[in-house]
């Protein structure tokens, strides 16, 4: 013996929410997502009275909630337009790396700061300075390698 309780509710259709709610119940979704209309009304007073109960004890949700979605809509549409330029700033990025490489092929040492340049710039004077007064004098050793130092390069 099965046990029910039966209520009845009724739809005014000069009530615009009790229109949209038949209207609800009617529709397509609900006959597909749920076993029954019955079922539907059931999880609906359910889904509904709990967060009433959220929201009773909790006033600020709906605004943390819109806050959320809104945080999420932004999130989602940077995404979007990082994704959407993220070949033409690939392409950038590429250009710029093929560029640094052409620039360092042509340099036979890497880029220095500024005081690192004044301290190679005073060793190459010192250098020219000691190649002049050696010009005439027979060379009897070549001199020693030094990886830091490449005299073949023009100040």
């Amino acid at each position: 013996m099965a046990h029910a309780w039966n209520h009845n509710i009724r739809f005014s259709m000069t009530d615009e929410n009790a229109v949209k709610a038949w209207v609800c119940i009617h529709s397509d979704e609900v006959k597909e997502s749920f076993k029954s209309q019955n079922a539907f009304v059931i999880a609906a007073i359910n889904d509904y009275y709990e967060r009433h109960l959220i929201k009773e004890d909790d006033p600020y949700l709906e605004t943390r909630e819109k806050e959320d979605e809104f945080c999420d809509r932004i999130v989602e549409k940077v995404e979007g337009k990082v994704f959407a330029n993220l070949p033409a700033l690939l392409g950038a990025y590429l250009l710029q790396q093929q560029t640094q490489m052409a620039v360092n092929g042509q340099m036979s040492v890497p880029m220095v700061n500024v005081t690192m340049n004044k301290s190679v710039s005073a060793l190459q004077n010192s250098v020219d300075a000691e190649a002049r007064d050696n010009i005439d004098k027979p060379k009897l050793d070549e001199p020693e390698e030094n990886d830091l130092l490449d005299l073949s390069m023009g100040f």
